[in-house]
């Protein structure tokens, strides 16, 4: 079943005169917008990285993105392997992990381009991270065999540390509207970020206008989307078990950019 059109987004996108569908975030100009807008944000940052630096050994990110958890990692001086799915994500981080500001203490970092959910990976991680909520961009089917990758990865005493949003207290009713924010970008540019439910479906629509002008007042925008579901804590724990893996501590996370769209992040430290 195809998803429902997000009615908000594509009023705003009438409004501006842009007729061309939303691009996948994840395309080559949406990768840029989104580690643009992610770059200075310090959700679950300090919350990660206080849980890793209670682990040894090498650590594995999972969907790394263009690096914003990855740079708190590198913090500790600890080789880390990066997976993304995305290329153009994958080179953005690459062109970081060689600079002093990015990596202050030269730590090893390899960077694998893999869906996060088939990655062959060889054993013996103390620390597996999956942060941003990304758990939330796979289906039930691949949570499982994600989750069964992590276990396998995880050394003896290691620890996988996965932040979840909590679908429950956002579940509203069918009418629900996640709601539109506006935020600058700069100072010749701004973004709406338009955010609907699909209740059908069970999911977060999330469409990304970036507006820019030019010289003379004239403007140009271009339309980024992504679906992310509602999955149950409840739900993602029965399967985090189901895999061989158990929930040794729930931390709740501050949210240093609120938005609509995020209310309770929790960080999970899981053992196995």
């Amino acid at each position: 079943m195809n998803p429902a059109p997000d009615q908000t987004a594509d009023a705003i996108l009438r409004v501006l005169g842009h007729l061309d569908p939303p691009e996948d975030l994840y395309s080559v100009s949406g990768s840029r917008l989104y580690d643009q807008i992610t770059a200075k944000d310090l959700t679950e940052l300090p919350e990660i990285q206080a849980a890793a630096r209670k682990t040894t050994g090498p650590i594995l990110e999972l969907a790394a993105g263009s690096g914003r958890i990855t740079r708190a990692l590198l913090a500790l001086g600890r080789p880390v392997t990066a997976v993304d799915s995305s290329v153009e994500m994958l080179e953005l981080l690459a062109a970081k992990v060689g600079t002093v500001p990015f990596n202050p203490r030269g730590a090893d970092v390899e960077l694998l381009q893999a869906d996060m959910s088939r990655v062959e990976l060889d054993g013996g991680f103390g620390c597996v991270v999956l942060g941003a909520s990304s758990v939330t961009l796979l289906d039930r089917d691949d949570r499982r065999r994600l989750f069964r990758r992590v276990r396998e990865a995880l050394a003896p005493e290691g620890r996988f540390l996965l932040t979840v949003l909590n679908a429950d207290s956002h579940q509203g009713g069918t009418t629900y509207d996640g709601g539109t924010t506006v935020s600058a970008l700069g100072e010749d540019s701004f973004l709406i970020t338009a955010e609907s439910r699909d209740p059908v479906n069970g999911a977060r629509h999330v469409t990304m206008i970036h507006v820019s002008f030019n010289e003379g007042g004239t403007y140009r925008s271009s339309a980024y989307a992504s679906e992310i579901a509602f999955v149950s804590n409840d739900l993602i724990q029965e399967e985090l078990v189901g895999e061989g893996l158990t929930i040794l501590e729930r931390r709740p996370v501050r949210i240093a950019t609120p938005s609509p769209g995020l209310k309770d992040i929790e960080l999970w430290v899981c053992g196995k």
